[in-house]
């Protein structure tokens, strides 16, 4: 019966008060994000990093609640999880590295005005994942970073910012 009663009370200690309270939190910061104006994307990312923070600890409480599980075990879950996790994010990584180079090469800049397959416009956002343009007719484009430098990107703005450079 004492075993049952400290099963119980490492299960309410480990997962259920960690999943309760990573929940809320992760509510209250995403709230907190919304109100002092944080763009959408950085909203969505940082409920999404809470989420998963939150879930890892109540895994390893599950874990710990269990008792005995071997290192080994534990490594190859985490191996497997780890390659899941790679293989979805593989666009969104992709995007993001691209961004970053895209970032460093320094040949978009906010207010040039560019063309990327049939679509001209004037930068608006610049961002690790995408990039914003306001077309001619006044809609705004999204196209993704990973996009953007495979090109053909044409800026008809940066010439001159860029002369002797290239």
């Amino acid at each position: 019966m004492t075993q049952w009663i400290a099963l119980l009370a490492n299960a309410l200690l480990f997962v259920a008060l960690p999943a309760v309270v990573g929940f809320l939190l992760s509510g209250w910061l995403t709230e907190r994000a919304k109100r002092r104006r944080w763009s959408p994307l950085a909203v969505r990312t940082l409920g999404t990093v809470v989420t998963i923070v939150w879930i890892a600890i109540v895994v390893v409480g599950i874990a710990l609640t269990l008792g005995s599980f071997n290192l080994f075990s534990a490594l190859t879950i985490s191996a497997v999880a780890a390659v899941a996790v790679t293989l979805a994010l593989q666009t969104t990584l992709q995007n993001i590295i691209s961004g970053f180079i895209l970032i460093h090469q320094r040949f978009l800049h906010l207010g040039d005005s560019i063309q990327f397959s049939g679509v001209k416009g004037t930068v608006v956002s610049i961002g690790l994942v995408e990039v914003v343009i306001r077309t001619d007719g006044g809609a705004l484009a999204m196209i993704s970073t990973s996009n953007l430098l495979l090109g053909p990107l044409v800026n008809f703005t940066a010439a001159s910012r860029l002369s002797g450079e290239y």
